[in-house]
């Protein structure tokens, strides 16, 4: 690779392609920030192949990375169009048929650029490389023109269509916010036409991606600084803090910006998906309701709303928000149960004019536990929530000069066999002896099996004295909080599994660090092998003989070959890291598909002179992925090959286990492992290059690619190896038969 000054911005386009695909993606839950994401990681990986295509050394380099390119260059069109189709709000045409029929044209001409050495219809030929740019010129076939230039063109002018339409009918903040996608995606396209009409400064220089530099510091500053993608500029502490309110925020034209569950519940809106609609088209069945939340003539009021069979009352807060013309937070309290309380406390108060009776209704309306004792632990008052729940009395007079003995021995009389139970008075004797003892108010955690139920109580205890001070009583208050107790066990059990969560993520960060500098050094020699050869070449060719020169380009050829190989293994190890591969286990024939996987292995043991056998069943079967097993195959057999000398056998051979499955093993003649080494083996933080017996280079990733594949089996790989007698890999897989 001849890296050169284009490559750094192609570098740059990748960057701020891939850092706006990062805020995007952080801001997904918002409508439109996926498909920004997915539009500029399709975008940047165009630009990433581009930095190889402008550093490539030979045509045939250049051409695979254009074809790479034009992964990301022919999605990325299509992918705006859908992007500004979710953003304007025309979600009727991102149907799945929709979206597919997009593609088609895509799909065709993507096709046709990886088969185009067979009909040159996107490229008919090629400049030769410039000596001072690295680069060359495309020369241009029809189908390049219809498939590329034409849809990307047509995706742009509907896309541009879209946009103008939501520019035109939105106000601020929506359509500046519609202005800055229409320059943000418009800038890349201008630049490819100064390109393909080649009034570019460079020549062959393909400098669209370059644009995406500007693009992307448009689309950070709509995100970072006029809060593009994210339409909903409300508090969400206040959400938080209200979550039994109903908050409503809608904009100068009534779109709903933000809304929770308690408010499309008073509403009686079915529809969850209704962010970006008016609130009128939300399908709101309470629209006395909604009417009074939308007017703009007051600030806060009062709505009685038939609900159902029963009458309801909500207040109904309002709120400017600041930075946005016309747009309001609403907030809708359902102030039934308080308007109810207070009715009942107004009627408490016309029947009797006793503060006893008012105290009785709010003690027999609340939750919590409410009761009083005198000195001798007889009851003197209990609530209907402590006489139901705790007591399992009739009533609240029933309790009335009674001690919790009474309860206990009733409740052993009613259910002998529930010798675990507890009654309240069980539970909360000793500190109701401390209480009197210490003669101060004490709080008391409070738990045990209560009337068959775990329960778990906040309890408040007081003295009660006379006008002269005397202790005459206790005075208690209790608050079941089994749930708040059990919530947070659970925080506190959840935030055990972050931490070992994150532990463990560090350490596979860490692996992965040491495992990739491996990679780099065992890149570094054959590179710097490769290079040296062709500055030789470069320097010396004219005196070299033809003989040289083809024991040169062997030497080229074979340490490309490694180098691919190398990053064929790193690629699909990436790929299976990132749960990319697909895994269709089904039943094979063991003996032809390991035929298939050692056919360029057979080619490279005969030139090393090496005998390979086979003893396999010819009907042996498994059950697994046809692709994992080649490579296994393949990469075992290949890495047997590295380490064997010259006159040296390898030999392959499966058998059926009982109980565990079909093994197959893979036997050579080799220089074996001593104990350090076979330590170090499939993991990913160890270091186990080395060189083969004619100088083939080793990383062991071939070995992790193994690992992963047979454990995606369910199965399990181990090797036997002493140093100079030669090793044997061990795996295995399903029998068909057992699936």
């Amino acid at each position: 690779m001849v890296f050169t000054p284009y490559s750094l911005f192609f570098l740059a386009s990748t960057i701020v392609s891939f850092s706006i695909a990062f805020l995007a993606w952080q801001r997904r839950s918002v409508k439109s920030a996926s498909e920004l994401a997915f539009l500029m990681i399709a975008a940047g990986f165009g630009a990433f192949c581009l930095i190889f295509e402008a550093a490539a050394p030979t045509i045939a380099n250049k051409v695979f990375w254009s074809k790479l390119e034009f992964i990301g260059g022919i999605t990325t069109p299509v992918l705006y169009l859908i992007f500004v189709l979710r953003f304007t709000g025309n979600d009727k045409f991102l149907s799945r048929k929709h979206i597919l029929l997009l593609f088609i044209v895509p799909l065709i001409t993507l096709l046709l650029t990886f088969t185009n050495e067979s009909h040159n219809l996107i490229w008919t030929g090629f400049s030769d490389i410039s000596p001072m740019t690295n680069l060359m010129v495309y020369h241009h076939g029809i189908a390049f023109w219809i498939g590329y230039i034409a849809n990307t063109y047509l995706m742009l002018l509907l896309a541009s269509v879209f946009l103008f339409n939501f520019i035109i009918h939105q106000n601020n903040p929506f359509s500046s916010q519609g202005m800055i996608v229409f320059i943000a995606g418009f800038c890349p396209w201008i630049v490819s036409i100064i390109y393909l009409t080649g009034n570019n400064p460079v020549k062959g220089l393909d400098i669209t991606p370059v644009s995406i530099i500007l693009s992307g510091v448009l689309g950070a500053y709509a995100i970072l600084n006029i809060r593009f993608l994210d339409l909903v500029p409300v508090a969400r502490e206040t959400l938080v803090e209200t979550l039994p309110d109903g908050i409503l925020v809608i904009d100068g034209q009534n779109r709903i910006q933000d809304i929770n569950g308690a408010a499309i519940s008073f509403l009686g809106i079915r529809n969850n998906n209704i962010i970006g609609l008016t609130i009128q088209t939300a399908g709101a069945t309470q629209s006395g309701l909604l009417n009074a939340a939308i007017n703009h003539e007051t600030k806060e009021q009062t709505e009685e709303i038939q609900c159902n069979n029963e009458i309801k009352t909500f207040r109904i807060l309002k709120h400017t928000i600041k930075n946005q013309s016309g747009s309001r937070l609403i907030v809708i309290q359902d102030i039934s149960k308080q308007v109810t309380w207070q009715k009942e406390i107004q009627a408490g108060e016309e029947r009797y004019r006793q503060m006893s009776a008012m105290f009785r209704l709010l003690a027999d309306n609340t939750e919590d536990f409410l009761w009083a004792k005198d000195i001798n632990n007889h009851y003197i008052f209990v609530n209907k929530t402590m006489c139901n729940r705790l007591l399992i009395a009739e009533n609240v007079n029933e309790p009335i000069g009674k001690t919790d003995d009474y309860f206990a021995a009733r409740e052993r009389k009613a259910h002998p066999e529930n010798i675990e139970w507890h009654t309240f008075g069980e539970i909360c004797a000793e500190t109701d002896i401390l209480t009197i003892k210490e003669g101060k108010p004490r709080q008391f955690d409070e738990y045990g099996n209560i009337q068959g139920k775990f329960l778990f109580l906040d309890v408040h205890k007081a003295p009660i004295r006379d006008e002269d001070g005397n202790l005459i009583g206790i005075v208690g208050t209790g608050r079941d909080v089994t749930q708040t107790k059990q919530l947070e066990k659970e925080k506190s059990d959840a935030l055990v599994l972050l931490q070992k969560s994150e532990n463990n993520l560090n350490k596979i960060n860490a692996e992965k660090d040491k495992f990739f500098s491996i990679i780099a050094h065992d890149l570094k020699s054959p590179f710097s092998s490769f290079l040296g050869f062709t500055e030789m070449m470069v320097e010396e060719l004219p005196t070299l003989t033809l003989s040289q020169i083809q024991e040169m380009a062997f030497s080229l050829r074979q340490s490309a070959t490694n180098l691919y190989q190398l990053l064929e293994n790193l690629l699909e190890w990436s790929i299976m890291q990132r749960g990319l591969t697909p895994f269709n286990p089904k039943p094979l024939l063991l003996v032809p598909k390991i035929n298939e996987s050692l056919h360029l292995v057979l080619e490279s043991a005969n030139k090393k002179g090496i005998e390979f056998t086979c003893s396999i069943p010819i009907d042996m079967k498994v059950y697994a992925d046809e692709n994992m097993l080649k490579s296994t195959i393949r990469n075992l057999a290949t890495n047997a090959l590295k380490f064997t000398a010259k006159g040296g056998k390898i030999s392959v051979n499966a058998q059926s286990v009982n109980g565990n499955g079909i093994e197959i093993s893979i036997r050579d003649s080799g220089i074996g492992m001593d104990k350090d080494l076979l330590d170090k083996l499939f993991h990913l933080d160890a270091y186990t290059s080395r060189t083969g017996t004619d100088g083939e280079p080793s990383t062991g990733l071939g070995l992790l690619l193994c690992k992963d594949f047979i454990e995606k089996h369910g199965g399990r790989i181990w090797v036997e190896s002493e140093e100079g007698k030669g090793s044997v890999f061990h795996f295995n897989l399903p029998d068909h038969s057992n699936q």
